[in-house]
């Protein structure tokens, strides 16, 4: 997702582009439904966060992307895990045991070590960015922030909207979040596009919008939120480390990329974290009653 995001920005600005991607995927998820949206069991206040929450992390994710890059953002989102652990205490009441935040903390030095065989974070470029108040800051420092800022809104994205799959079920919830977060956005689009020419559209264009709106929210917003609600926020947690390893793997298949000694490493340390997660979890299963 973040590669295709990034390759499309010259085309799509980032706040618009997000935008399409969540009418896509709304148009295909009510598709699926016939029409039948069956929302009215859902709890109206939290499906209304929920759409908030998505709405900011969509600009988050976007523009922190278009900041720094598609390999920067699927690995400084892999700071989700810490995110969902502590929200799961906070919100969820949930127990985690310190084995878990330990293989969190191994698994984020793995992705560390990912960072810095890509280049380090945040070090691409030293274009600065004006702020208000006459503050600036290095355009891809910014973007690095942002990226971490929308993992940590994602997993409390996940939280809140667990009640709302328990009532309507996870392509539904995904469906009313993201309705409410298109209503929240689409007043911005036109403030975004005013003063730019746009580039003739593309087949190539045209197919990233689908993969994002049917395959990157569609599809796999639904698959999370109906895994995160029937698993505990350690297994969510340990699933999200996958991320930049399939990142690395679709380089080598598509890109020819040639994988390291540092990437073994860091993917040894994601390893040995997930395991840690993993066996707190079975522990807690196989705990007396």
């Amino acid at each position: 997702m973040y590669v295709v995001s990034a390759g499309t920005f010259d085309a799509i600005p980032p706040l618009t582009l997000g935008v399409l991607r969540l009418i896509i995927g709304v148009a295909v998820l009510a598709a699926v439904f016939r029409g039948r949206l069956g929302l009215a069991a859902a709890p109206r206040r939290r499906m209304v966060a929920a759409g908030v929450v998505v709405a900011v992390t969509m600009v988050m994710q976007f523009v922190g992307t278009s900041l720094t890059g598609g390999a920067e953002g699927a690995l400084l989102t892999t700071t989700t895990p810490v995110f969902v652990l502590v929200f799961g205490v906070l919100l969820e009441g949930e127990r985690v045991r310190r084995i878990a935040w330990a293989g969190c903390v191994v698994a984020l030095a793995g992705v560390a070590v990912l960072a810095a065989r890509s280049g380090g974070i945040g070090g691409s470029t030293g274009v600065e960015v004006a702020l208000p108040a006459g503050v600036t800051i290095p355009r891809a420092l910014l973007g690095d922030l942002l990226l971490v800022a929308s993992a940590a809104t994602w997993a409390l994205f996940s939280s809140v909207g667990r009640p709302l799959v328990a009532a309507v079920g996870a392509f539904r919830a995904i469906l009313g979040a993201s309705a409410v977060a298109i209503v929240l956005l689409l007043p911005f689009v036109p403030l975004e596009l005013a003063g730019r020419t746009l580039p003739p559209v593309t087949p190539v264009t045209v197919a990233a919008v689908l993969y994002l709106g049917i395959g990157a929210t569609a599809i796999a917003w639904s698959l999370w939120y109906r895994g995160y609600a029937a698993a505990p926020p350690a297994v969510a947690a340990a699933a999200f480390f996958a991320q930049p390893l399939v990142g690395a793997a679709l380089g080598v298949l598509i890109l020819g990329e040639v994988l390291g000694p540092a990437f073994l490493g860091g993917a040894a340390l994601i390893a040995v974290g997930v395991l840690g997660i993993a066996a707190a979890t079975r522990e807690r299963r196989e705990a007396p009653e």
